[in-house]
């Protein structure tokens, strides 16, 4: 019997060694209730307005840290004014954005509101970019987490990417 009692505590402490204590999952509802995510950390949220492709967009931003990576959605209300063609350019736009901050193309399924991920080195260090832009019921939607891949684990932001549901 003491055999399985150490095999148990064994186990336990094994499982505690996966856990990462920067990392604290909470569920949060974002984009005006149309979606939601889980955050690895505390949130913030900032709002502006932007202008993309000619359009005039109140831009919200909610994020959460955990040591260099950034777990981030942004929203926008869309104008009902505005055609097919034009979300298409607004989404490509956003697509465009994150590609160029990384220094790489455009991966073909970001325009078509797949998850994508980008690697590049930011400050000497390899990182990793994973992103999804998509329309969804009137608001632009854009899922990114970014960050070095020592710090960063694919899991994690997997994790992340994963976690979005539409409501």
């Amino acid at each position: 019997m003491t055999k399985v009692k150490f095999l148990l505590v064994l186990l336990s402490l094994l499982g505690l060694l996966g856990c990462t204590p920067e990392y604290n999952w909470r569920e949060l509802s974002v984009a005006d209730d149309r979606a939601v995510v889980l955050f690895p950390s505390r949130v913030q949220t900032e709002q502006r307005t932007i202008r993309v492709e000619g359009v005039e967009l109140v831009f919200s931003l909610t994020s959460a840290a955990v040591d260099q990576s950034v777990f981030s959605v942004g929203y926008a209300p869309l104008s009902p004014e505005l055609d097919s063609a034009q979300t298409e350019r607004l989404v490509r736009a956003f697509a465009v954005a994150l590609a160029a901050r990384v220094g790489q193309p455009l991966a073909p399924q970001a325009v078509n509101g797949e998850v994508f991920e980008l690697e590049s080195v930011v400050a000497g260090q390899a990182s990793r970019l994973m992103g999804r832009v998509l329309t969804h019921r009137g608001m632009l939607i854009q899922v990114v987490v970014s960050g070095p891949k020592k710090s960063l684990s694919k899991e994690n932001a997997v994790e992340f990417m994963r976690s979005l549901v539409l409501r």
